[in-house]
């Protein structure tokens, strides 16, 4: 069985954590000091540290130190009841030393949320391989979930976003987050989005045929970025499936934009001269946001979940999103916040002239038939 290992000193709230591996299928132990932590790994790292920031006899950015001078190969999960701030200090930290960081959570944690979380990270079967990937894409093995963003003034749903998925042969979901690195690493980048473009137009065209009026978000990857054939190519598959261009956005995250190069620039241009629309995603995230929008021809601003998530709880982020949305309209590009769970947050982003929104408190991630059912009768 996997192992756990829950370095915490409030025992009920370790013990709860425990419990809950136990049930995702880790073998679970709780370590309430330091030195009993130590201990428990001296030997071998279990697959998952699930570390509280806070303890009387360490503090968490002294343990990470220590987790990289001693190799620590575990999947760490850290976790902290009091400044949000610097727990993603700490848990940026945690990458720039190499360590495997996992997750960030804010106590307190849903069991659901947390069960979901953990079972990602058991690692008891088999890791994809790019043979395994290059097989999947051939096979047709991969599908496509689509989630609802919403317009906040209306309520109505005025889009969705295309999220790809991998059904293995025995029917296990694999994550797209197993497998978008391994097709960057092995090459398979254009070959993995081209059968996400094709497959996202063809039901935009299937909705488009049935009165349907939905636009399509699809995400491209940095590695896309360097094939000045890109352009043609997906304004053709919108050709074939009588899908506008002016439909479609094409959703970049902030790591990918930042990639200064003239290919990228001639690829972006191109897709906006098509008619395309352009998304810069996880906004807030990098380290030159700003900059990308002036220097891209971006039409819509992604609100990292990050931000979002902690509206109404963080004033900072209350500050950090509002400065984001006004900063967007007054640049006249379409603000979409991520990851809205909450009332909360929903009724904070309307007030402030959001234009759109996605996540949980509306839909997660569906299939196209139930999507169709969300929406009013035609």
């Amino acid at each position: 069985m996997t192992s756990l290992i829950v370095l915490d000193d409030e025992f009920a709230f370790a013990d709860f954590v425990a419990k809950v591996a136990s049930s995702a299928g880790f073998d679970a132990t709780v370590a309430e000091t330091a030195m009993d932590f130590r201990r428990l790994t001296e030997r071998t790292w279990p697959r998952v540290l699930v570390l509280d920031l806070y303890m009387p006899d360490t503090d968490g950015i002294e343990l990470l130190r220590e987790l990289r001078e001693r190799q620590c190969d575990s999947r760490i999960i850290l976790l902290s009841g009091t400044d949000g701030r610097v727990l993603d200090a700490a848990y940026r930290l945690g990458g720039e030393l190499g360590l495997s960081m996992a997750e960030k959570l804010t106590k307190p944690v849903r069991a659901p949320d947390l069960r979901r979380l953990l079972e990602s990270l058991r690692g008891d079967r088999p890791q994809p391989t790019a043979e395994s990937l290059a097989a999947a894409i051939a096979a047709d093995r991969l599908f496509l979930l689509y989630q609802p963003k919403v317009e906040l003034k209306s309520g109505r749903i005025l889009g969705v976003e295309a999220l790809v998925r991998w059904r293995d042969d025995d029917g296990t979901v694999i994550p797209p987050d197993s497998f978008i690195p391994l097709a960057e690493s092995a090459g398979l980048i254009d070959t993995l989005t081209d059968w996400v473009v094709r497959a996202a137009l063809c039901q935009a065209g299937r909705w488009q045929g049935r009165g349907l009026d939905l636009h399509m978000a699809v995400n491209l990857s940095a590695g896309n970025l360097h094939d000045r054939h890109l352009p043609d190519r997906v304004a053709r598959y919108c050709a074939e499936n009588g899908v506008s261009p002016e439909s479609v956005t094409l959703e970049l995250t902030e790591t990918a934009s930042s990639k200064d190069s003239a290919t990228m620039l001639e690829v972006l241009g191109r897709f906006r001269l098509k008619g395309f629309r352009l998304s810069i995603d996880d906004f807030g995230t990098g380290y030159s946001s700003v900059a990308q929008l002036l220097r891209l021809p971006f039409s819509e601003l992604k609100i990292d979940k990050s931000f979002v998530s902690e509206i109404g709880r963080s004033r900072e982020a209350d500050i950090v999103a509002k400065t984001l949305i006004d900063m967007a309209r007054n640049l006249g590009l379409v603000t979409v916040a991520e990851g809205v769970e909450s009332d909360r947050s929903l009724t904070a982003l309307r007030a402030w002239e959001c234009a759109m929104a996605q996540g949980y408190l509306f839909s997660r991630p569906a299939e196209a038939e139930a999507v169709e059912r969300m929406l009013p009768p035609q």
